[in-house]
């Protein structure tokens, strides 16, 4: 029994150990079972926007490139009490340093199904978040996951001669300009079931006059293309 308690101790202190150097030494950043880290991972296989009209405000006052800003958010404090973590649309409030040692807030918003995440600047919270009662129309894309073969397109024959006909020949090339592109928030439908509708704009240099409208889905981990538009532009 002597033998029991000391084997048993000898765990604890070992257990007792661990714990200090993953919560101190190495900040729960090797955690993936963490709740922050999760959140994270789930951000980061997603596609980052940010609204078009306060993006460039909000990198130059914080003196932030768009890698840095991704960088910033990997080492992001998220307030989870202060946070919607339930239900099917979530925002997570964020606090982060920057090179400076500046703290700087913002707002996280995502979707279950979507491949979305909206980072949100110059709220101060989930409450006064809900308080606004305009939605931005255009978000720019700010990262974008390190896959190749993320987006696809449906194999209908309309779809095809359609992409084909607005110079993309592929889905490599239909990924290039899907990602140079803007989220549009309110032409999407986020609430729709079974999976939300995101919808992009973009343009080619075949359509030097025309707005491309790009419908998708995530399915199977991957961007679905599932309906092309086209608006022409005015100049």
């Amino acid at each position: 029994m002597e033998s029991f308690w000391r084997r048993l101790r000898y765990y604890g202190l070992g257990f007792g150990l661990g714990l200090i150097l993953t919560f101190g030494i190495f900040n729960t950043r090797g955690c993936s079972w963490m709740p922050s880290n999760r959140v994270k991972e789930a951000m980061n296989a997603r596609i980052w926007v940010m609204n078009k009209a306060v993006q460039q405000d909000f990198f130059q006052k914080n003196k932030l490139t768009k890698d840095q800003f991704y960088n910033a958010i990997q080492e992001a404090d998220i307030a989870f009490t202060k946070s919607i973590r339930s239900g099917k649309h979530k925002v997570y409030d964020l606090t982060f340093n920057t090179s400076s040692k500046k703290d700087v807030h913002c707002l996280a918003r995502m979707t279950d199904e979507s491949f979305v995440v909206e980072f949100i600047p110059f709220v101060s919270s989930v409450k006064a978040l809900k308080k606004q009662k305009t939605k931005h129309s255009e978000a720019q894309i700010i990262h974008t996951p390190n896959n190749k073969n993320l987006v696809y397109s449906d194999p209908r024959p309309a779809l095809q001669t359609h992409l084909k006909a607005s110079g993309l020949a592929n889905d490599s090339q239909l990924q290039k300009a899907l990602f140079k592109g803007a989220f549009h928030a309110t032409k999407s439908r986020l609430n729709e079931q079974p999976r939300p509708l995101h919808v992009f704009s973009f343009r080619t240099k075949k359509l030097p006059k025309a707005q491309l409208f790009a419908t998708c889905i995530w399915y199977k981990d991957k961007i679905k293309i599932v309906d092309l538009k086209e608006e022409a532009l005015d100049f």
